[in-house]
């Protein structure tokens, strides 16, 4: 099975991905040793032996020179609902699954209310936005409120989503809302094989540009070159943006740390 899917050519990550669900199935039915780790199957030298945890590139729209503004205004006047999911993904580093799942209505809370790593991550932020359902690993995650263009987004929002539903066009399941996003992203030229980009792209975009404005210096994968004034901090709450709770998980999305001693932020 695995060597049928890299002769299909599927990416390493996704190949770790699907041994992992087989894995999980395999404990389920009593057989929790009857899936290997890659490398027993690939050999130690091979290039789907182990995952990077490390982005090496700029995964945002872009850096592929990609008007994020204007390709989401083209695809809202094709679907306004897949045009909306894609505002919360770029306005708060949402994934493209929990964007169709946000349940708007009561999402906005106070920061006593908010997860208390996430309040003490941003001191500074009265109001957070509840990110819980479609999650991974369903764990939830209270993002900062800090612009006015956030409120404004989530007001639209609310004005289109009836109370208690999901973000999605009315009358169809979360199903048919998701094949609904692919293919109209897709229409549009959101893919690697088109544009270069997914929509994941823009968590990425999010998170890069969470770093920059925070260190005043673009993140390694952007060209930054080493540790800039308040490198550590800026990861740290980076993570959190996430929902992440390593530090070290903001490389795949930022690159690696910088050699030399970071200074603290002041």
């Amino acid at each position: 099975v695995l060597a049928r899917w890299i002769d299909r050519k599927l990416a390493t990550a996704t190949i770790h991905n699907y041994l992992s669900f087989l894995r999980t199935y395999c404990g389920w039915i009593g057989k929790p040793g009857m899936v290997r780790e890659p490398e027993y199957y690939v050999g130690a030298d091979s290039l789907h032996a182990h995952q990077t945890q490390v982005a090496t590139s700029d995964a945002s729209w872009d850096a592929k020179n990609i008007d994020i503004e204007a390709k989401i205004a083209e695809i809202s006047a094709f679907d306004a609902w897949v045009g909306l999911r894609l505002e919360l993904c770029w306005a708060f580093g949402m994934r493209p699954k929990e964007s169709g799942h946000l349940r708007p209505h009561g999402a906005v809370i106070g920061r006593a209310q908010a997860n208390p790593r996430d309040a003490a991550a941003f001191p500074e932020c009265p109001e957070f936005l509840r990110i819980q359902h479609g999650t991974k690993g369903g764990r939830l995650r209270d993002v900062p409120l800090t612009t006015d263009g956030q409120r404004e987004l989530l007001a639209r929002v609310m004005a289109a989503v009836a109370p208690g539903m999901y973000v999605g066009r009315p009358g169809f399941t979360s199903t048919q809302n998701s094949a609904r996003f692919y293919y109209v992203i897709r229409k549009c030229g959101i893919a690697k094989k088109l544009l270069g980009v997914v929509a994941h792209g823009l968590r990425h975009q999010f998170v890069n540009d969470a770093y920059e404005a925070e260190t005043g210096s673009p993140s390694p994968v952007r060209g930054g070159v080493g540790r800039p004034v308040g490198d550590i901090e800026a990861r740290a709450r980076a993570a959190r943006l996430l929902g992440h709770s390593r530090t070290r998980a903001t490389a795949g999305y930022i690159g690696a740390q910088g050699r030399g001693p970071a200074a603290p932020s002041q």
